[in-house]
């Protein structure tokens, strides 16, 4: 009789996320914060079956990532950031190579990250225009010419706006590409 093994978590998310489908729902799911959205109208945004969103649905929500209210015959569905936030933990902490030894991640005390695509960066003599497209909203933040080089910040780099007080700093994520 054979050992039965537990699969590790981390192959479970990297399967889930393999998905193109999967993989581009949760970029288009809105934060738990900021709204939610309905199969129909995820559907409509990625030019698929609503079958096939609720499907996909399904394997995400099993892990964790998606949350849904109900709203009368209506579910809308969201992006639970807190566990999105803990799957990258775990696919850092199983892939190093892949996403930079412990002492290479970023560490913020900020709770209000919002990640996204870099789309522009416009140069200024001094300072930089960096405009981040997060889930279809567009944040743009002034920062730096210097901090820009040092970010190797680059249009198509992913990319968090970090929303302290009143200013908004940038923050890359992963590594050179």
């Amino acid at each position: 009789m054979l050992a039965q093994t537990s699969e590790h978590p981390a192959s479970q998310l990297l399967r889930a996320l393999g998905d193109p489908v999967r993989f581009r729902l949760l970029r288009e799911l809105p934060n738990e914060d900021a709204a939610e959205i309905p199969v129909g109208g995820l559907a409509k945004r990625l030019g698929v079956a609503d079958t096939v969103v609720s499907q996909h649905l399904r394997v995400l929500s099993g892990l964790g990532l998606v949350g849904s209210r109900r709203s009368g015959r209506t579910v809308r569905y969201y992006v639970k950031a807190a566990a999105l936030r803990a799957a990258r933990e775990v696919l850092a902490k199983s892939l190093p190579a892949l996403f930079g030894g412990a002492s290479e991640q970023s560490r913020l005390s900020a709770r209000n990250q919002l990640y996204g695509k870099v789309i522009e960066l416009v140069r200024g003599d001094v300072t930089c225009e960096v405009t981040i497209d997060i889930g279809a909203q567009l944040v743009t933040a002034v920062i730096t010419n210097s901090s820009v080089d040092r970010l190797d910040l680059q249009v198509g780099d992913t990319a968090a706006a970090v929303f302290k007080a009143l200013d908004v700093i940038v923050l890359k994520w992963g590594g050179k590409q």
